[in-house]
């Protein structure tokens, strides 16, 4: 009776405990192993192994089995797993060169795996590049978009896994086909245009407002621009780190520690807040221009109204959210259209192009805070081309992106603005936003 009342017991527990599971598996995902077909024009059918995650349709394939299937083609390429001290565990990947590996021909006996998306690294042609995939025993997985926009690979995609690769075709996007098949619906709002004309060539929900987060900081870097154009704020000026500002850089949404009384050159802290999308910086930024936050707020509001940005609601500086001082306080966010964003930028890349400056690195370095950061921004990485701007994220407005990039077309040079609002995933955002701007390359020319 003892074991068989244990052996209840342990039932019942795992009863309890099984639907809980999942949970421990939150910051991850669960893998499906599908086998997808895939035909290249020679008459013949291969086989790449992929993951569906989490649901059907959302595909990962196996580039390493890509490689082998395209290997006689143009868009021939290697991938090979490599750990060094320099760089870690990382894969190189080259384009113009043909894998040495067969195609896959065995039976898949993979089962399903909880696996995590991680951003890992990658040096394509020899550039660092950011993008989130799924590695298992010196495989790489990545998402089938992302395949296409790295590799600039035309598919053509059939049901029950089949693919038709056009490998002497480049990269194209059908926006109207996009649009139909609603994959811009994922998004609470995206737009494209071109800044130097402040002419839109597409949008969807871009005229009510939503959340912006960090995109936000754009507007407090203007208001210090104009500050220095003014002659209250230099360039060279050493910033007293305040109270306030020590306080948030302690917290969980902080990126560097900042002292009470410390002195940070301002150039710093603006390359801290655009680039790392510092919190604290920006914050003491707007103490240093205005003497408090709260009289910042009203600047920006004040500026926002001038430039006929009505959709425009600012709280703070840095977008992070904040609780309203009522007896039911309300999360507060900053909030703006993708529309009035994109007048914003132009304003600010007609003003002050400079920021590009700043925006278009890969990598910067902080001597007094002893901090190196790397841009939160893939596109400046995966993008040949991209300036900028800025990234921004908060549960409420999701993933963000705006995002700038230079285009000549027969020898007049063109500002492409790409704003994304409100994405699942970063790697969603950096994907609808290249797609956006491919597409008003495209358009251009």
């Amino acid at each position: 009776m003892k074991k068989a009342a244990r052996f209840i017991s342990l039932v019942i527990c795992l009863v309890m405990v099984l639907p809980l599971a999942p949970q421990a598996f939150a910051d991850s995902d669960l893998l499906y192993p599908v086998t997808v077909t895939v035909s290249i024009g020679d008459g013949k059918e291969y086989i790449v192994r992929g993951y569906d995650v989490t649901h059907e349709n959302n595909l990962y394939l196996s580039l390493n089995d890509l490689a082998a299937v395209l290997k006689t083609t143009e868009k021939k390429f290697t991938v090979q797993f490599q750990n060094s001290s320099l760089h870690g565990a990382h894969f190189v990947i080259n384009t113009g060169k043909a894998s040495g590996t067969a195609p896959f021909t065995g039976k898949d006996s993979r089962s399903a795996v909880w696996a995590e998306l991680l951003r890992n690294r990658i040096f394509f042609n020899g550039s660092d590049m950011r993008y989130y995939t799924y590695a298992s025993n010196g495989a790489l997985y990545m998402s089938l978009i992302d395949i296409r926009l790295m590799l600039d690979l035309s598919v053509e995609a059939f049901p029950d896994n089949a693919l038709r690769i056009y490998p002497d075709q480049t990269f194209t996007v059908d926006m109207v086909q996009l649009k139909e098949e609603g994959y811009f619906d994922a998004f609470s709002s995206v737009l494209v245009g071109d800044a130097n004309r402040n002419t839109v060539l597409f949008a969807q929900n871009s005229t009510f407002p939503v959340p912006i987060a960090s995109t936000s900081k754009l507007m407090t870097y203007l208001l210090l621009r104009e500050a220095m154009d003014g002659g209250s704020v230099k360039s060279g000026d050493i910033v007293k780190i305040s109270k306030n500002a020590a306080e948030l850089s302690l917290t969980a949404d902080a990126m560097v520690k900042l002292g009470e009384g410390t002195s940070v050159p301002l150039d710093e802290l603006v390359r801290m807040m655009l680039l790392a999308s510092s919190n604290e910086c920006a914050l003491a930024i707007a103490e240093h221009v205005s003497g408090s936050e709260e009289k910042f707020v009203e600047l920006m509001n004040g500026r926002a109204a001038e430039l006929g940005l009505r959709t425009a609601r600012f709280y703070n500086s840095n977008g992070l959210p904040v609780f309203g001082e009522t007896g039911l306080p309300s999360k507060l966010q900053n909030r703006m259209s993708a529309s009035d964003m994109f007048r914003l930028c132009s304003y600010i890349l007609e003003h002050y192009p400079d920021i590009t400056d700043i925006t278009s690195l890969q990598y910067s370095n902080m001597p007094t805070l002893n901090y190196t950061t790397a841009n939160s921004n893939p596109l400046v990485f995966n993008m040949p081309g991209t300036t900028g701007l800025k990234t921004g994220s908060t549960t409420k407005a999701g993933y963000c992106l705006v995002a700038s990039c230079k285009a000549t077309v027969d020898g007049e040079e063109h500002t492409l603005v790409a704003v994304v609002f409100g994405a699942e995933t970063p790697g969603e955002r950096g994907q609808a936003a290249e797609i956006l701007l491919r597409f008003a390359k495209g358009w251009l020319s």
